[in-house]
Parts: structure tokens; sequence; C-alpha cells
């Protein structure tokens, strides 16, 4: 029990017992009823005295005191249903010569009646009948503080303040019991105040006023019934409070952010509060602008590193890769800088230089092979270079100089040994044997050296002329497992065709046809278009690549068939080169996945391997 509420009965208990020791005067005209209230005052059995209470309204019906002391019985035994039966019983009768103190005594009695049954209506309404018939003052003092005292459980607090100050003064024995419970009263409004203060507070969201009366109604009422909402409502307030400050520092950082230009701290700033707060002022709106800059910006990031690229590029005047850059830039900025007129510039600078630099690089691999007594790639290279520029330098000269050499060496081959028929055989065996391994020049000598020692052995004219064929086919860049198409067509194109004159050729043959005639661009597109029809006709991959490396070709589609040849693993005598092509096409793109480092690391295995072989 609180303070506040043991102070509160104290004072109804002292006027309950002051109440019921008062004197009840006894009124009855009966004899015999007056009798019997008197013994049921004197009696000390319970039952015998409401019995002779009973016994005396029996014999007058009218009989107020009786009925009186028969409510209080009834109360004393706790049984307030039939003790407010009969306090209303008597404030109801109508009996002769009744005090007026009597009749406001009942009142009181039949109003804490009320009371106990929480019939608080009722019993402010006989509490303020009987205040307007009562001008003593002790007994208005009586009524006005249980008035005080019924209004104050019904919540009416200035109500129950305004009877109790009408009442202070007017009993001098009782100023004190009205004081202390004035201050019950003044000290529950207080608390209604702080609670009601407390809560509109909170519910405008102001934290530090909602602290202030929470803890002033703490000190004031501790057992206040609205503490622990209030408190709860308090905490909730103050979690929303910091929820919100965090909300708006991370609303200001990712603004900062994204003004200074870091757009992707912006971002992942501006996501992390929308994840937090579900939809926040205009996050979401910033958010996409910030998306939309910084994909600006990267693609201004990308514009600037093929630009850049493609500057580098023309500096060391790699012109396809400066095409492909400014191509790039164009592709998604038609007004970027200067690339127009770069790419242009690049175009004419590759055009000019591609046929020059062909020219000039099949020589020096003419000059090369003649150093180094191969003379027939020396042939195949002094070629290439009077099919595109006759007269250039002393490519003339050079091929004579070739043919030469090649016919010494087989005279001189045939004057250094005597060959007799067995020897002849054992030629044409060597012959047969370099055939079969493709080793074309070696054929060509043993096949010569046989002809001049047996002419007509066997069928030697026939071998030697597809020898020859495959001989000019392979030092032009054809050989491995196609030689033998080579050497079908040339044997076609030099024995049958002139004999029979010209019929339908399929494309395949008309392309070795072109190979054979140096056509190498029309011989190159009939594969290529077979190719686009039939991409599974492997062995044609080898071919079409070196008719390429016989152009000098490094261009986008050359790229493809060098890639497909190393992916598929086709067998090729131009494996080394090929793969060094690929893997200065991979460095020049910048390419790091794993094709790219493997052909990469099989260029570095075969410049080892050239290196090792060359010192020993």
């Amino acid at each position: 029990m609180t303070p506040t509420r043991r102070l509160y009965t104290g004072i109804m208990l002292a006027a309950f017992v002051m109440i019921a020791m008062a004197p009840v005067a006894t009124q009855a005209q009966n004899s015999q009823a007056l009798t019997w209230l008197k013994n049921g005052l004197a009696e000390k059995d319970p039952q015998k005295k409401i019995a002779a209470y009973r016994k005396a309204i029996e014999l007058d019906s009218l009989f107020v005191e009786a009925k009186f002391n028969l409510a209080l019985m009834y109360k004393k035994q706790q049984d307030y249903r039939l003790a407010e039966q009969w306090f209303y019983n008597a404030y109801l009768t109508k009996s002769y010569k009744i005090k007026p103190e009597l009749k406001q005594q009942i009142a009181l009695e039949l109003a804490r009646t009320y009371k106990r049954l929480d019939k608080l209506q009722a019993c402010e309404e006989v509490l303020v009948g009987a205040k307007e018939l009562t001008t003593n003052p002790t007994i208005r003092a009586e009524i006005l503080f249980e008035l005080g005292r019924c209004r104050f459980d019904q919540g009416r607090h200035e109500d129950a303040l305004a009877a109790l100050r009408e009442g202070e003064n007017l009993d001098r024995a009782k100023a004190q019991n009205f004081k202390n419970f004035m201050q019950l009263v003044e000290g529950a409004l207080e608390s209604r105040r702080l609670t009601e203060s407390a809560q509109k507070a909170l519910a405008s969201g102001d934290l530090t006023q909602g602290q202030i009366f929470v803890e002033q109604l703490r000190q004031k009422n501790p057992d206040s019934p609205n503490l622990k909402a209030l408190t709860s409502a308090l905490d909730s307030l103050s979690e929303a409070e910091t929820n919100r400050r965090v909300l708006a520092a991370m609303y200001e950082q990712a603004q900062k952010e994204a003004v200074a230009g870091k757009l992707e701290t912006a971002i992942v700033t501006y996501e992390s509060l929308l994840q937090k707060a579900g939809d926040y002022k205009d996050a979401k709106e910033k958010l996409e602008t910030a998306r939309r800059q910084m994909e600006q910006k990267q693609i201004q990031a990308r514009l600037e590193e093929d630009y850049t690229a493609g500057l580098a590029a023309m500096r060391v005047r790699n012109w396809p890769l400066a095409i492909l850059s400014f191509e790039k830039v164009l592709g998604v900025d038609q007004n970027f800088q200067e690339t127009s007129k770069l790419l242009e510039q690049a175009k004419r600078e590759l055009e000019t230089e591609s046929t020059e630099m062909i020219v000039a690089r099949y020589y020096a691999e003419g000059l090369a092979a003649m150093n180094r007594d191969d003379l027939g790639g020396a042939l195949a290279a002094f070629e290439k270079v009077r099919r595109l520029n006759r007269s250039y330098r002393d490519v003339a000269d050079l091929l004579e100089a070739v043919d030469r050499k090649l016919r010494n060496k087989a005279q001189s081959a045939l004057n250094a040994t005597q060959v007799s028929l067995a020897q002849a055989e054992t030629l044409y065996q060597e012959a047969a044997l370099a055939v079969e391994k493709q080793e074309w020049m070696e054929a060509v000598v043993a096949l010569e050296k046989l002809q001049l020692v047996q002419p007509g052995y066997r069928d030697v004219v026939g071998r030697l002329a597809e020898a020859r064929a495959n001989l000019t086919v392979a030092a032009a860049g054809g050989g491995g497992s196609n030689t033998w198409l080579y050497v079908g067509g040339a044997f076609c194109a030099f024995v049958l065709f002139p004999l029979a004159g010209f019929i339908v050729f399929s494309p395949a043959a008309r392309a070795r046809l072109h190979l054979l005639r140096g056509n190498y661009m029309a011989a190159a597109q009939l594969y290529e278009k077979i190719l686009r029809r039939r991409p599974g006709r492997v062995k044609l991959y080898s071919l079409l690549a070196n008719i390429y490396l016989l152009m000098g070709r490094q261009d986008e589609q050359a790229l493809k068939i060098y890639k497909a040849i190393l992916q598929l693993n086709i067998a090729t005598h131009k494996h080394d080169e090929i793969n060094t092509i690929v893997a200065q096409n991979y460095l020049t793109e910048g390419r790091t996945d794993s094709d790219a480092i493997a052909v990469l690391e099989s260029a570095l295995k075969a410049e080892r391997l050239k290196l090792n072989q060359g010192n020993y």
C-alpha cells in the first residue's frame, strides 16, 4: 500500500469510528418496539441483535432508529447489500419526530455504503442532498468530507478539492484530516498534470520536455500507475530520436560524398540509408542521380583510356591498334575530342605502309634464308616480293642466283657421285622417304640426282614434277598434312589441265590453282568461303593460315584463323610463328585471361627454345 493510500485509509477509518460511536436517539410510540430496540442495543450476540431489531421493525414499520441500527449490524458483518437496503429504507422513511441529526447520519452511512458498493454517482447524489438540508457545521463538515472522498474516487479531483476546501474550516477538530486529504488530492492533481504534460510532450516528439515531466512525476509519485507506460513511451521516443539522428547524419554524409565526387561511397551510403529507413526524404532520387553520374564517369574513363591507347599506338606506328582504339571511342561518342581526325590519319598511314612493309619483310626473309643456305625459303620469299613488286631492288637477280645455286647443288651432287642402279634405287627410296616426310627440298635433290644418273628411271619424272610443285607451295607457307592436296593440284594444273582444257573446278580445286599461280588473295577468299559453309574442315585452317602468313596479314580475320589453329591444336610447321603473332596481339590488347596467358607462355617457351638452340 502506498503512503498516499495509507493516509487516505487512516482518515476514512477515523471518520467511520466517530460516526459509528455516536449515540442513536430513540424515537418510537410503540413501547414494545422500543423495548426490542433496547434489547438489541444491550445484546452481545450479533444474530440476537439483528433479530431484536427486526422484531422492533415488525412492531413499528416507521421505527427509523431500529432500521438504522439493523443496517449498521449488516454493515459490520460486511453484508453491504443488506446494509444498503436498510440504510436506504431508513433514509426514505417519513417518520414522526425524527431528529435532523439522525436523518443526516443515515444519509452519511448510506453514502458510505454506496461508495463501498462502487455506486459513486448514487453516493454523490445522497451527500449533495444531505449537505443542502443541514445547517449544523460539524455534520456539514462530515458530509463535505465524504463528498470530497466520493468525487476523488471518481477522478474528479478539482470537484473533490472544492468540497474539501468548503468544509475545511467548519469543524476545527477535523481540520487536520481535511488538510491531509487535500494534500492527497493536490498530489493526485499534480500527478495528473505531470502525466498529461508528459503525454503531450511525447506525442509531439519533444523528448527533452517529456524526460523532464516523467522525472518530476517519478519524484512526486513513484507509485503512479501511469509511470511505467510513460517510461516505455519515453524509451521508444528516445530510440526513435537516436535513429532519426543517425539517418540524418547518413543522409548528410552521402550528400557530402556526392559533392566531393566520391560517387561509389555516396551510392553505398544512400543504399544503406534506404535499407534502414525504407524511404527517407529524397534519398531515392539522389541515389539514382549518383548512379547515373557514376555510369557517366565510368564511360568517360573508358573513353579516355581508349583514346590514350590510340595515341600511344600512333606514336609507335601501330596503326591497326590505333584504328581499333579510335573506333571504340567513336562507337560511344562521335564528337570525343579529335578522335575522328586521328582515325582517318591512322587509316591513311596504314594503307601507305602496309604494302611497303610487307615487301620489305619478304625481301629481308629471302636474304636471311640465303645466308643460312635455305634455298627453298629464299626462293619462296623472293617469289612473294616479285609478285607484289617486280621491280623491287634486285629481286630478279636474287631469284636467278637462287635458281643457279639449286642447279649447281644438284649438279655438284651428281658429279660427286657415280651412281649405279643400286644407288639409283637408293636415291629413289630416299626421295620416297622425303616425300613421305614432306621434306620437299630433299625429295627434289634426290630425284634430280636420280634423273641425271638414270633418266626415265621408274616414275621419276612425275615424282619430280610433284615434288617441285610441293616445294614451291611449302616454301610459300603450305605444307603439313595438306601437302598432297597441293601435289594433286600442281599435277592437275601442269599435266592434266593443259591437255584437257578448262573444265568446271570445285572451290577447293580453284583455290589450289590460284595458290599455284601466286594469287593468294583469290585462294584465301575461296578457302574462307568453304570454311563459312563447312567450318568442320579442320585441314583447311592450316592452309588458310599459311596463305595469310604469305600475305603478312594480321587483321581480325587472320587472327581468328590463327587462334582457331592454337585452340584446336592443328598440326602445322608454322605453329611458332602463329603463336608469336597471337601473343603479340594479346599483349597489345592487354588481355590477361586464361587463353591469352596460355598463348603467351607458349610463345615464351618457343623463344627460349630458339635461344637455347642458338647457344649450341
